[in-house]
Parts: structure tokens; C-alpha cells; sequence
């Protein structure tokens, strides 16, 4: 009986321990995403926190010192969002080219400090145009 009572209490304990460690785990990798938009309307109850943000660079928005970057995102024309970067940026990366952004929100600076910056590909890639006719054989 008391070697039940002891293995019984030993798988509890390690069930716990696990279940634990599994929540703070998550807890700690989990970031917010939002849009442009959305972000804004929620800034206020996200202070210091991490979170991904998703906009279409404005263009001429774009300035570049060696490698920091100063743009601003969009989502609908009027709700806009400065973004400070300091790092490589993808080829991808220019003029309303649409990005996600992660990092945090400085309200004295009005300015979104990125430490990540992901360009999406386009959708819809076109061929470019040779102007020959292909025919059949």
C-alpha cells in the first residue's frame, strides 16, 4: 500500500512539475497579432508588450542610415504607425510592400521599436512580358 501511495504521489508531483512547465513556456512565447487598425484601437492596454504588427509600408515613408531604418505602416490611410528598425531588411522590403513587424510600442516617442521585420511576398506574381507569340508545333 505505501508503495502505491509514494508511486501515486510521484507521478502527481511530475504530472504537475510538466504541466508547469509547459504553461509558462507558452505563456512566455506567445505573441499578440494584430493589424494596423486593430493595434491602434488597442494600444493603450498592450503598453510593453511584444506584438506583431501587420501594415503595407506608406510609400516615400522609407529612411535608411547605414542599417536604421525609419518608415511608417499603414492600414487604412488614416490610422498609421512610425516604425524604427535596426537591422538587414528583406529584398522584399520597399515601398508599399506589406510587412509584419514585432517588437514594442514607445508612447513617449510615438514610435513602434522593431526588432523583427518580415516583407511579405506578393500574391500574384506576372510573367514579364517578351512580346513573343508562342505557337504550337
Amino acid at each position: 500500500m505505501k508503495g502505491k501511495t509514494a508511486l501515486l504521489l510521484s507521478v502527481a508531483v511530475i504530472a504537475i512539475a510538466l504541466g508547469f512547465l509547459v504553461y509558462t513556456g507558452l505563456s512566455q512565447n506567445m505573441v499578440y497579432y494584430f493589424h494596423v487598425d486593430e493595434y491602434l484601437a488597442k494600444a493603450s492596454t498592450l503598453k510593453g508588450e511584444v506584438v506583431k504588427v501587420n501594415g503595407k509600408v506608406v510609400e516615400g515613408s522609407i529612411h535608411k542610415q547605414q542599417m536604421d531604418y525609419d518608415f511608417v505602416i499603414h492600414g487604412s490611410p488614416a490610422n498609421t504607425i512610425r516604425v524604427a528598425y535596426h537591422g538587414v531588411v528583406p529584398d522584399t522590403f520597399k515601398d508599399n510592400s506589406d510587412v509584419v513587424v514585432e517588437g514594442t510600442y514607445d508612447e513617449n516617442a510615438k514610435q513602434f521599436h522593431a526588432t523583427t521585420l518580415m516583407a511579405k511576398c506578393p500574391t500574384k506574381y506576372e510573367a514579364q512580358n517578351t512580346g513573343k507569340k508562342m505557337t504550337q508545333k
